[in-house]
């Protein structure tokens, strides 16, 4: 028959027709295979024009779609080639004869439902033919040896979108979707799997309908998806029709496994499929035939690599639908909740170990299918495997980010009535359930979650919940009570040695090493990381490694040491993106800003902590969103941006905030207040920071807000204020080895030295924290600069070039431990004035705080830990240097300062 001249154009096909030609040119039998719908026909006619334009080439094109009966394909072939039928000869023979001494190509198009007549016909032409070429179109290949079957792809998004306008402007002349409407098309095309046949059916739905309600209208494909060509076959006309085509020549074990196979969400392995697919009727082992038959027939795809299988949604949801119509659909669905409940159980303690990456990425894959899972159990209230799945999937919600789907999931499972003897399931999702919540941030509902855990673990024996709840209490509590939290984190890590829970183990070693960093004890946090390191490497775990570089990471940035820092925290970063773990990732990412403005790099620290905070909650990464928000902060500060960093911490303690980074916030708070002029704010920020520290016992925290503290006071005159606080937080940072914090001292002190007019004093110190940066690598912050430039300019005025640089250059000489006795010493030897307050010394102060509170000689040395005829000398030089003579005077001058000071 002559080639029929298609009415509309190909359509994003250009690479397929390049490589098809080029097979046809060397190969003699081609089968163009693949779903229906997915322009099989369109593509070899294309083929078959573009040969007939080649001279002296003949072409044949032959539809079989309406032949139903094997026998009588070589009658219609041979009609189609214009051969006539020989009485009492097989068509066949005739065929061939006619053909012998001819060349050219031949095109079968539809062979699917004749595949045996067609196959046989093919075989017998070929072998008699040598100038013969055949191309067939089919669902399934035609199974000859030396066959060449090339499966036709589904449409790339830009090719869908463009076949979905250009028959849509056919119906809607003119129709030429704007931006919003471009990426509703796109969503519509990829939900009707890329087939040319779904997209030109939605299309035509333009007339009439908006895009939006083509895209919800999907939900119900089979009734939207009509009205094709009237001309066209019936098969053709309608998406539904296009699926029966197809269905209806399976045989029944064919047709019983595709119907199962279609409550798989999001592809399957062959495993799954044997268990979910067979039944009395379909043996287990004859699964994966059946599966190779469905594969070749193009209603099952293989995923790249062969281990996955899938449906398309379009062939899913007609088979699900005939699966519902069998009666099979709730025994099928039965099957495949309790396949991924198996499967979850079995990979839950694999996580801790080397493949844990490996295994959280299959359940990724199967995330559609735990879903589904998770759906039917809920529905159908098999509270039992809900809880089991849910409570398996823990680790999964945590490490991949999925922490709103899994918190949600838990809440569903959890109201769910108990069922009888299902106390050790409840307990165990009620240690998940708080963990979830935990990494979440919603440290309300975990806690109230993991003692309720707890409790039940402990009433039914159940010591792997027990250890896993111990887990989370020990964590919730390490911001707080640090040394009771690793109380319970000790309790936790020896029952998971007892039970050989890797997991308990390793988790419970790292929240220990995470205590620690709330203390910032760099000493202890470096042995347990050590200790956590060695149960990583003998359980291959890169997650925990991954914590052990980000831990040291932190450490070394807080202690100065910039090389160790970045080769740690790109280490862990690098880690995190191998094997998907965005909390840690999400910390790594904050001390990386945190290392960059150390070292001098704000706008980096910027981009870095800006790009973060944007995708953290997609990604999972929430738990690092506290550091980064106060980092942002902290790199507006730098730069001298007081009111941007006053508006990010304003927002921050707007929201329940940890001990730790609520008393960060409070001196980053009262830094802002102090360069925006609000003093009074900036002492009560402060003194609230202060007192958060104190409790806390960081000495990071404490030397900030001390540092803070003494630059308010330098602001405002009090210069022995200031320097008592300037010396306490230098001295903290020098016990807890934070190199920044020092360098920070040794200026700031330098500065005070400055006040005192003690000029050679400050050079030598500026000199030693120049030296120090410059070894370091530690850089100034840009909007400190100014006021340190003012500071070396009158250290220089008033002590001469020659005495400055002598000065300096014995300040240079001078080490890290050198420079601090130093400036210790050099306090020293300076005079107090003998009469006022800058006169007293800071134990008298504080004996002045404490008998201004109205606290008793007894009192005052119970609280200070001194002698109570030490309080009394005191007292007696407070009276003589202030100039007062009972404690009710001290009491009134105290006041009064307090006063003064506050309006200044």
């Amino acid at each position: 028959m002559p080639l029929p001249l298609p009415i509309t154009p190909l359509i994003g096909r250009g690479a397929a027709l390049v490589e098809l030609a080029a097979i046809l040119d060397r190969e003699r039998l081609v089968t163009v295979t693949g779903a229906g719908g997915c322009g099989k026909t369109r593509l070899a006619l294309r083929l078959a024009s573009d040969a007939a334009a080649a001279a002296g080439r003949d072409v044949w094109f032959v539809e079989l779609a309406s032949v139903r009966d094997a026998q009588l394909v070589a009658g219609v072939v041979a009609a189609g080639v214009g051969v006539r039928e020989e009485p009492d000869r097989p068509a066949g023979d005739t065929l061939a004869e006619q053909l012998r001494d001819r060349e050219g190509l031949l095109v079968l198009d539809n062979c699917e439902q004749v595949l045996d007549g067609a196959a046989r016909l093919v075989l017998e032409l070929l072998s008699t033919v040598p100038g013969l070429t055949v191309l067939a179109t089919s669902r399934e290949p035609l199974g000859l040896a030396g066959e060449v079957g090339w499966r036709v792809p589904s449409l790339d998004d830009a090719s869908a979108i463009e076949l979905f306008v250009e028959r849509a402007s056919r119906v809607r002349p003119g129709y030429a979707p704007d931006p919003e409407q471009v990426e509703v098309v796109r969503r519509i095309c990829q939900r009707v799997d890329g087939l040319p046949l779904g997209i030109e059916l939605a299309a035509a739905r333009v007339r009439m309908m908006h895009p939006e309600r083509i895209a919800a209208g999907l939900d119900d494909r089979f009734r939207l998806l009509t009205g094709g060509d009237r001309l066209a076959m019936p098969r053709q006309q309608t998406l539904e029709a296009s699926m029966a085509w197809s269905y209806e020549l399976l045989d029944a074990a064919e047709s019983a496994t595709l119907r199962r196979l279609s409550v798989f969400a999001g592809g399957f392995t062959l495993e799954a499929a044997e268990l979910v697919g067979a039944d009395d009727g379909v043996d287990p082992f004859a699964v994966l035939d059946i599966v190779t038959r469905l594969v070749d027939k193009s209603l099952v795809s293989v995923d790249p690599g062969g281990a996955r299988y899938r449906l398309l949604e379009s062939v899913r949801v007609y088979a699900r639908d005939r699966l519902i119509e069998a009666g099979d659909a709730d025994a099928a669905r039965d099957r495949h909740l309790e396949v991924f409940v198996a499967a979850v159980t079995r990979i839950e303690p694999e996580l801790a170990l080397a493949d844990g990456p490996r295994w959280l990425a299959a359940l990724e894959i199967d995330l559609d299918n735990e879903r589904a899972a998770l759906e039917w159990a809920d529905a159908t209230g098999r509270t039992d495997l809900f809880l089991r799945l849910v409570t398996g999937l823990t680790l999964f919600w945590e490490l991949r980010g999925h922490l709103v789907e899994g918190g949600r999931w838990f809440a569903r499972a959890l109201a769910q009535e108990p069922t009888d003897g299902g106390d050790v399931v409840r307990a165990r999702a009620l240690w998940g359930a708080a963990h979830v919540a935990l990494y979440s941030d919603d440290f309300a509902v975990a806690m109230a979650l993991a003692p309720e855990a707890l409790a039940l673990a402990e009433s039914v024996g159940d010591a792997w919940a027990k250890a896993r709840a111990l887990n989370t209490i020990g964590y919730a509590q390490l911001w707080t009570d640090p040394p009771a939290a690793r109380e319970a984190l000790d309790a936790s890590v020896s029952l998971g040695r007892s039970l050989g829970d890797n997991w308990a183990i390793a988790d419970g070693l790292k929240m220990i090493t995470v205590s620690w960093m709330a203390e910032d004890d760099h000493e202890a946090l470096a042995g347990a990381l050590d200790a956590l390191d060695e149960v990583a490497a003998s359980l291959h775990n890169v997650f925990f490694a991954a914590w052990c570089h980000a831990g040291r990471g932190m450490s070394a940035v807080h202690r100065g040491d910039v090389t160790a820092a970045r080769d740690h925290l790109h280490r862990a970063l690098q880690a995190c993106r191998e094997v998907g773990d965005p909390a840690t990732a999400g910390l790594a990412i904050a001390w990386l800003a945190e290392l960059e403005l150390l070292t001098g790099d704000p706008a980096a620290a910027q981009a870095r902590l800006d790009a973060f905070i944007a995708r953290a909650r997609a990604t999972g990464g929430e738990m690092g969103v506290h550091h980064a928000e106060l980092g942002r902060a902290t790199v507006a500060l730098s730069v001298g941006d007081a009111a941007e960093a006053h508006r990010i911490v304003t927002a921050r303690l707007a929201k329940p905030c940890l001990p730790v980074f609520l008393t960060w916030a409070r001196i980053l708070l009262g830094t802002a207040d102090t360069a925006l002029g609000e003093t009074a704010d900036a002492k009560a920020a402060l003194a609230k920071a202060r007192k958060g520290a104190a409790r806390l016992g960081n000495p990071w925290l404490h030397a900030m807000v001390d540092h803070q503290l003494g630059a308010v006071a330098r602001a405002d005159g009090e210069y022995g204020d200031a320097e008592d606080l300037e010396h306490a937080a230098l001295q903290q940072c020098v016990e807890a080895g934070l190199v920044p914090g020092i360098i920070e001292g040794l200026e700031a002190v330098a500065g005070l030295a400055l006040e005192h007019e003690s000029a050679a004093e400050a050079a030598r110190l500026f000199s030693a924290a120049a030296t120090l940066r410059a070894r370091r690598s530690i850089a100034r912050w840009p909007s400190c600069q100014s006021a340190y430039d003012r500071d070396l300019a009158r250290t220089t005025e008033l002590l001469g070039a020659d005495r400055f640089a002598a000065a300096w250059s014995e300040g240079s000489e001078l080490d890290i431990s050198q420079a601090v006795a130093y400036a210790t010493r050099a306090r020293g030897e300076r005079k107090r004035p003998s009469m006022g307050w800058a006169s007293l010394t800071p134990t008298e102060n504080q004996v002045v705080a404490l008998a201004a509170e109205g606290l008793t000689n007894p009192e005052i040395a119970a609280r200070l830990f001194i002698a109570r005829g030490t309080v009394k000398v005191h007292l007696s030089h407070i009276f003589a240097k202030l100039g007062v003579a009972t404690r009710t005077e001290l009491a009134s001058a105290a006041t009064r300062r307090e006063v003064e000071r506050t309006e200044s």
